[in-house]
């Protein structure tokens, strides 16, 4: 397929629907964004229509390139990452061997933690790319930022970068209608994006089995503290839990309607099974779901439990729904 611009200010690696949104974002802004994803066909068809099949018919922006040959988009200053989790190593070892010259950074945007080695991202990338990697994090439902919404997000990036690096960063990401925070609690806000999905598939069975708005309120905060004892275990820092990367996108993903993990858990709900319930979601990455046995044993590694999460694997697992919901009330009574 043609690709006719060849310099861009910033490439997006991975043209779903949360990497589609950020190129619109920064389109919008101004930015020349390469956006590359896999798939001649598919990318070339949305060169043509300049329409996303999952934001809701929002238009790209003139500013954004689709493009499939990574060349282009390599060759820009700034890498931002939005590929599916698992997928994300072994894309990255490919795209790093056949990119020109390697930026000083490297941002991601995928929540979830690996399954095999029970890494998030920062930790695996930074070694094997030899460059360190940040994380942008938060509340933001795809097409809400494509559109051009109020939404505000995490930037957390490493020791490695200067102070005047990262404020360049967080000036350059930032535009009237997606605010950015700065962090320096990578570790935390990968954790808190990867939790949030688990939690999220809880707070589904909860109103998926018509529990009410009281157990959902103590779901949401009881996972708040859970979330919060891994994290601290792990290296990270409370106060991410209590900001935009934790509590702020727990709150999104596990009421808002178009959270996928959230409608996961409902469907889990009704008794289907997995299969059937990944189903319903159309071909839509839940990452809560590969995400739920990483954590638990990098629970067991620290000594952390977790109990919404053990629930949420049994439930994956195929237990009844409802058991799934009394083996958290029956848990022994204990302070707050």
């Amino acid at each position: 397929m043609p690709e006719a611009r060849t310099e861009y200010d910033l490439a997006v690696f991975g043209a779903g629907s949360w990497g589609a949104a950020l190129a619109c974002a920064w389109g919008l802004a101004g930015q020349r964004v390469a956006l590359w994803g896999r798939g001649q066909e598919k990318m070339a068809e949305l060169a043509a229509t300049r329409r996303h099949p999952r934001l809701n018919g929002t238009e790209l922006p003139a500013s954004v390139t689709p493009l499939s040959d990574p060349a282009a988009a390599l060759a820009a200053p700034r890498w931002i990452s939005c590929l599916p989790v698992q997928a994300t190593p072994e894309a990255w070892k490919a795209l790093a061997a056949a990119a020109p010259r390697k930026p000083s950074l490297l941002l991601h945007s995928s929540k979830g933690v690996l399954q095999d080695s029970h890494l998030t991202l920062s930790q695996a990338l930074g070694p094997a790319l030899g460059l360190p990697v940040g994380v942008l994090s938060g509340p933001t439902f795809a097409d809400e930022v494509a559109r051009g919404l109020p939404s505000a997000i995490v930037l957390a990036l490493p020791e490695a970068v200067d102070e005047a690096a990262a404020a360049e960063w967080q000036h350059f990401l930032a535009t009237e209608r997606l605010r950015v925070y700065r962090s320096r609690d990578v570790v935390g806000a990968e954790l808190c994006g990867a939790l949030k999905n688990v939690l999220a598939i809880a707070a589904g069975l909860v109103e998926g089995l018509g529990l009410g708005h009281n157990a959902r309120a103590a779901l949401i905060t009881r996972g708040l503290a859970e979330m919060a004892r891994l994290v601290d275990a792990l290296g990270g820092q409370r106060e991410t839990v209590m900001g935009l990367a934790g509590m702020g996108d727990l709150m999104l993903t596990a009421v808002g309607p178009q959270s996928r993990n959230r409608r996961l858990g409902a469907e889990l709900a009704k008794g289907v099974g997995l299969d059937a319930a990944l189903a319903s979601l159309g071909g839509q990455v839940a990452e809560g779901v590969h995400t739920t046995a990483a954590a638990l044993a990098l629970a067991a590694s620290v000594g952390v439990e977790l109990p919404i999460t053990e629930a949420v694997s049994g439930l994956i697992k195929g237990d009844d729904p409802r058991a799934a919901v009394d083996s958290l009330m029956r848990r022994s009574l204990k302070e707050e």
